[in-house]
C-alpha cells in the first residue's frame, strides 16, 4: 500500500494523436510524491502535450492517466484540477485584473473568506519574493519576471498537491532567467510538492530536477539524472541532442 500511495502519476500506455501524427505515442511513466521531473526534448517531441494530458486540458486517444489513484476522467478533470497548479509560458495572466485579482480568482470562485485569501496571499509573496505593494498592478505594468513570479503564486494559491508547469522561463531574457531558475529551485525545494516541468534546455532541466525525462517523435527515450544521459546514452540521439547544447555551463563541469 505504501508503494501505490506514493505515485503522484501514473501514466500507462497514452498516446494523442493529431490527424496522422502521433504527439505522443504509448507513454508509460510514474512519477512519485515529491519528486521535481523535467520532461525535455526538441521542439514537436511531445513533451508539452504529455503535460497537457496530465492537467487534464486535452484526453488521451489510448491509455491511462491515474492522478492520486484517480484516473482523469471528465466527469472528475475539473475536480482534481483543483489540486494542481498549472503556469504556461507566457503566464496566461488576464490583462484586465490586477495581480491581486489573477492570484485570487479561482480563490473566490470557491467562495475563500477575506482573511484567508489575505493570509495566503501574503504567504506566497514571501515565497516568490514579490512586492506586496505590486499586487496592486496590472500585467503590463510589470515585468516578464514579476508576471511569471504572479503566475507562480496563482498556481500556487489553492496548495495543490502538484505544481506543473510549461517552459515557464521561456520567454524571459537571459538574466532573469537566471534568477528565477535559482528561486524556482529554491521555492520547490523549500514546498517539497511534486513538480512536472517542461523545458527545452538541458542545463535548466539538469539545474531543477531530480529526473530528466527525454522525448522523442512522442516516445521516452531515456530517463534519469544529467550523469547517466551523459554517460550512458540509450541510442545515438540522446548523445546528439546532448552534445547539441555542450556550450552550456552545467555540461562542461561548470558550477551551477
Amino acid at each position: 500500500m505504501a508503494g501505490a500511495s506514493s505515485s503522484m502519476f501514473e501514466l500507462t500506455g497514452v498516446s494523442k494523436r493529431y490527424g496522422g501524427h502521433a504527439a505522443v505515442d504509448s507513454v508509460d511513466l510514474c512519477i512519485g510524491q515529491s519528486q521535481i521531473v523535467v520532461l525535455i526534448g526538441p521542439s514537436g517531441c511531445g513533451k508539452s502535450t504529455l503535460l497537457r494530458l496530465m492537467v487534464g486540458l486535452i484526453t488521451a486517444d489510448a491509455g491511462r492517466v491515474v492522478f492520486e489513484q484517480e484516473s482523469i476522467t471528465t466527469d472528475n478533470v475539473q475536480a482534481l484540477r483543483h489540486r494542481m497548479g498549472y503556469v504556461i509560458q507566457d503566464g496566461g495572466l488576464f490583462p484586465h485584473l490586477t495581480a491581486r485579482q489573477n492570484i485570487t480568482l479561482l480563490a473566490r470562485h470557491l467562495n475563500w473568506n477575506d482573511p484567508r485569501i489575505k493570509e495566503r496571499i501574503e504567504t506566497l509573496a514571501d515565497l516568490t519574493s514579490f512586492p506586496l505593494a505590486a499586487l496592486s498592478r496590472y500585467p503590463l505594468e510589470m515585468s516578464g519576471g514579476q508576471r511569471q513570479r504572479v503566475s507562480l503564486m496563482r498556481a500556487l494559491m489553492l496548495d495543490p498537491d502538484v505544481l506543473l508547469l510549461d517552459e515557464p522561463l521561456g520567454a524571459l531574457d537571459p538574466m532573469i532567467r537566471s534568477q528565477l531558475q535559482n528561486d524556482l529551485r529554491n521555492i520547490f525545494r523549500r514546498l517539497g510538492k511534486t513538480v512536472v516541468m517542461v523545458t527545452h534546455d538541458l542545463a535548466e532541466a539538469a539545474y531543477l530536477a531530480d529526473t530528466i525525462v527525454l522525448l522523442h517523435e512522442g516516445r521516452i527515450v531515456q530517463q534519469g539524472d544529467l550523469s547517466s544521459l551523459i554517460d550512458s546514452p540509450a541510442n545515438d540521439f540522446v548523445t546528439h541532442f546532448i552534445n547539441a547544447q555542450r556550450g552550456s555551463s552545467i555540461l562542461q563541469g561548470g558550477a551551477l
